[in-house]
């Protein structure tokens, strides 16, 4: 290969690269999954498949880190870990090819070490997923309530997506109406009625389980349970146990009541 055709073939590549960069876009979140005190899981969605990577540090002017996903995908997820206890970090969302969103609106604050008490508040909504007037005008009301007294983190109680839970559904319900919410709490959710008429607990699919990421093996403490359709957490000295009261089997001698009486057996939280 001539020097001539080396150049050219380098400066194709490097335009290649940049409008890739320039030409990627997020179209829904970030979202944050699976709070610690330690890691948190970071979540976005991308118009264009690239590798994905979270930069973050405790100043948003210097967001020195970063933890990476070499796969290729328009489905985002980075686990970050190896964080401090209850500390704030400021984050951007992109690729090996450079940050596409991210600003000092983009936060997060890891939960206290395990045990520890410490003054906690909760978003929890249920019966939310209306997309309508009404969602919007509880979250302005949040907003505005919030602004002196931020939350630590955010529960969904169900019922997050009217009619069917579809992917649609969600994105108008939760991803464009809490946009700013959700790239600052990490959410908790619950499986209602709604969301189980496209998602199945039995397989863990539908988007409902595509959307979330839910300990499945105690990764935020309590009982590893095996699945995403009920699990439980801690927060500090608060333990949080989340159920499908849908789509899993509830009898007594199910393996939810099983898990739960187990799980409570080995709390000694609130």
């Amino acid at each position: 290969m001539t020097k001539a055709l080396r150049l050219g073939f380098f400066f194709l590549l490097i335009g290649i690269l940049s409008t890739s960069a320039r030409g990627q876009s997020v179209v829904r979140g970030p979202y944050l999954q699976q709070l610690t005190d330690q890691s948190i899981i970071v979540r976005w969605r991308t118009d264009i498949a690239t590798d994905s990577v979270v930069r973050y540090g405790t100043s948003s002017a210097n967001l020195n880190l970063s933890s990476t996903d070499s796969t290729a995908t328009t489905e985002h997820t980075v686990l970050v870990n190896g964080l401090s206890f209850a500390t704030e970090y400021f984050y951007s969302v992109g690729s090996s090819a450079g940050t596409i969103a991210g600003d000092a609106t983009y936060h997060f604050t890891t939960s206290p070490t395990p045990g520890t008490a410490a003054n906690t508040r909760i978003w929890v909504i249920g019966d939310s997923g209306t997309a309508n007037s009404n969602a919007r005008a509880v979250r302005d009301a949040f907003k505005t309530w919030s602004a002196s007294q931020p939350a630590n983190f955010m529960m969904m109680l169900g019922d997050n997506a009217y009619n069917s839970g579809t992917d649609a559904e969600y994105q108008n319900a939760v991803f464009d109406t809490y946009p700013e919410l959700l790239r600052q709490l990490p959410v908790w959710p619950t499986l209602g009625n709604h969301d189980g008429y496209s998602a199945d607990s039995g397989t863990q699919s539908g988007p409902y389980y595509d959307i979330f990421d839910l300990p499945t093996n105690a990764e935020a403490g309590g009982l590893q349970s095996f699945t995403e359709a009920y699990y439980s957490f801690d927060y500090g000295n608060i333990h949080f146990v989340v159920l499908d009261s849908y789509d899993s089997d509830r009898s007594p001698g199910g393996n939810m009541l099983q898990w739960l009486e187990s799980d409570l057996a080995l709390n000694d939280k609130p």
